[in-house]
């Protein structure tokens, strides 16, 4: 055989072990690897996708307590006469937990500060003892119960309203609720407190209108005192025989003031 017919000879073997050959990737390997692939990005998509519904839950749990801080700081500001529920609150539940009226209670109370046949408010939702008659003046109160929405602007522009909810970025149902309460110290045998009640309790209520989290109400309290009539310095006010506040100087007795 020529030369030139044993080198095609060789050239035909190498073609026919190539094709011949197991190397590379069977389409069932292929199949196999994309599924993997498809598991992957789905995971790493509902990570991203978690992420970011937890940011918006805290962006908008942020939004609330400013809502709620700034609620309590307009009611703060006010004569303490005007400290009080404009008109009695309305109870629009009797099922849902999560809205703030449901704990709205018609006295009386077993073992609250809520001992008559009137509207009083349960500030702390684990605990009915914590219910309080609710301080309506119809005359002086300038506290509406509400709830009174408050809304954001979406950013692309839509009409965002009050009527319009579905148009706003966030919208929160703000609750007022003022309640008499009076300081255990005040039943203490020797303690004389200046007025009944001893102070009212001021809480506030913000729940969320739109879709996610949160979805319970997040609750804000203070208290109101009446210092009407109070010592602007107690080292100068006299006491029941009229004499002022006394100290010793060294061994002398003489007026704190001096």
């Amino acid at each position: 055989m020529s030369a030139a017919a044993n080198s095609q000879a060789g050239r035909s073997r190498r073609c026919r072990s190539r094709l011949l050959a197991q190397d590379g990737l069977t389409l069932m390997e292929v199949l196999v690897a994309m599924v993997v692939l498809v598991i992957g990005l789905l995971g790493y998509f509902g990570t991203i996708s978690a992420s970011g519904t937890a940011i918006t839950a805290a962006e908008r749990a942020d939004a609330m307590t400013q809502v709620g801080e700034q609620t309590l700081q307009s009611v703060e500001a006010l004569p303490y006469a005007a400290v009080s529920d404009s008109s009695t609150p309305s109870k629009t539940t009797t099922t849902d937990t999560t809205n703030p009226t449901y704990y709205l209670v018609t006295g009386p109370v077993s073992g609250s500060s809520c001992a008559t046949a009137t509207t009083c408010y349960q500030w702390d939702p684990s605990s009915s003892t914590s219910a309080e008659p609710v301080d309506v003046n119809a005359s002086t109160g300038k506290v509406a119960a509400g709830p009174t929405t408050v809304v954001t602007p979406a950013p692309s522009g839509a009409t965002c309203t009050t009527a319009n909810t579905s148009a706003c970025q966030q919208a929160f149902a703000v609750y007022l609720f003022v309640t008499d309460t009076t300081d255990p110290v005040c039943s203490q045998t020797g303690v004389t407190c200046s007025s009944t009640p001893s102070y009212k309790r001021v809480t506030v209520a913000v729940k969320n209108l739109g879709l996610g989290s949160p979805y319970k109400p997040l609750y804000f309290s203070t208290f109101v005192g009446n210092n009407a009539g109070g010592s602007l310095n107690p080292l100068t006010a006299t006491g029941a025989t009229g004499a002022t506040t006394s100290c010793v100087d060294n061994t002398t007795t003489v007026p704190c003031t001096h």
